[in-house]
């Protein structure tokens, strides 16, 4: 037999009005009736009143009533502890199938060279489309558990899929591409010419020449001269003052390279052990707020030729 069947067939127990066990409880809790009529908007006397009903109902005393407090007889408080509970039961019932107002704030967190180089860059377009949203952007270079941290998802280059738990979008393998100005592309006719150029640097990823050479077995070419600069939006900037060349993710030089503004002279980018994944935790995935934006994410990777298909590969 079902809990819901029997309980059908149990015998209902006599329960005083909700009113007046709500007013009983904030009484005792204040130990006025003049702080808990302030606290249920109603007067004093509606108070007396509710609470000497629940006297008569009951047939006991609840109160030891004074001057200007009211304490709590022994029956008051046996009853006390168990609608203090019921009632707290009932708030928390409500409450759960109550719909909640959305929070408008929408917290990302990626990494700086894909917040700096592709995500703000293209924001304006976002909020945009989805005004009511407040976009909140956390940037840092470590791994965030989404299911800890206080975001709504992350973008995050990795080595390995996230945990199964999570709900997760592959978006792209990580591709680093060498691009330089279109006056200094007429200098670049093969790899062996880097020698004759500088090579500029970026911090937060010192090794990216190393990575684009060393697959070609061309390690010896890197000359390690040229200025760094903190991230790949200054450098790319001074790639096409003529400066040098330099190595960047190719989706954040795509729309310069698309534009003819920079020039990727040895061809499309080389697939390094990294991907680009969008995480979200089960829970917040269904929300309005977090749909609305990965499905955003997806549609302009997808209008720019940078989502790729199929399963991710790893190393």
């Amino acid at each position: 037999m079902s809990y819901f069947h029997s309980w059908c067939h149990t015998p209902m127990r006599y329960l005083p009005s909700l009113n007046a066990l709500r007013a009983f409880e904030a009484a005792a809790r204040h130990e006025s009736f003049h702080h808990a009529a302030e606290e249920l908007h109603v007067t004093a006397s509606a108070i007396s009143h509710q609470v000497r009903g629940l006297e008569e109902t009951l047939q006991t005393t609840l109160f030891v009533r004074r001057t200007r407090q009211v304490l709590l007889t022994d029956s008051g408080r046996r009853l006390f502890g168990g609608v203090r509970d019921g009632l707290d039961r009932i708030g928390d019932a409500v409450a759960a199938v109550t719909p909640r107002p959305e929070d408008p704030v929408l917290t990302v967190s990626t990494v700086p060279i894909f917040a700096s180089g592709w995500l703000i860059p293209r924001l304006a377009d976002f909020q945009s489309a989805y005004p009511a949203y407040q976009v909140r952007l956390e940037t840092s270079v470590d791994l965030v558990d989404v299911e800890q941290a206080d975001v709504d998802m992350a973008i995050r280059y990795l080595s390995r899929p996230p945990a199964a738990s999570l709900e997760t979008r592959f978006l792209f393998h990580e591709r680093l591409t060498v691009v330089c100005s279109p006056a200094l592309a007429e200098r670049l006719k093969t790899p062996e010419d880097l020698t004759s150029v500088t090579h500029i640097q970026t911090r937060l990823r010192p090794e990216g020449w190393r990575a684009w050479l060393t697959p070609r077995g061309l390690s010896h070419l890197d000359n390690g001269r040229g200025p760094t600069f903190d991230n790949d939006t200054l450098a790319l900037e001074a790639v096409m003052t003529g400066l040098g060349v330099a190595i960047t993710h190719q989706e954040i030089a795509h729309p310069l390279i698309a534009s003819g503004r920079l020039i990727e002279p040895f061809g499309a980018g080389h697939v390094i052990g990294l991907s680009c994944y969008w995480v979200c935790t089960r829970r917040r995935s269904q929300l309005p707020k977090v749909v609305a934006f990965r499905d955003w994410l997806l549609d302009r990777l997808a209008e720019e030729g940078l989502l790729d298909a199929g399963r991710p590969t790893h190393r």
